[in-house]
């Protein structure tokens, strides 16, 4: 059989061209796309954790607390909620 890219005779059950590298056969699937995640998901999610440090070192009053820990609650909800997408 010969190749059908470049005309290289090659033997009747390859799968592919060994001088070209040409594939002999239809593809049976495509190849799966890879999906990337957003930048700013990673943004928010840092600026989130560096909002709590800095409002828990700043403020010693209790609702600056109670507000770095809801912060810090929500990035690692954010964190977990990513990795179950996954």
């Amino acid at each position: 059989m010969r190749c059908a890219n470049c005309q290289t005779e090659i033997a009747d059950n390859a799968l592919i061209c060994f001088r070209c590298g040409a594939a002999t056969t239809e593809r049976r699937r495509e190849p799966a796309t890879v999906q990337r995640r957003p930048v700013w998901l990673w943004v928010a999610v840092l600026g989130l954790v560096a909002l709590a440090l800095v409002v828990d070192q700043q403020l010693e009053t209790p609702v600056a607390r109670v507000v770095a820990a809801l912060l810090s609650g929500v990035t690692v909800v954010a964190l977990l909620w990513r990795r179950r997408g996954r």
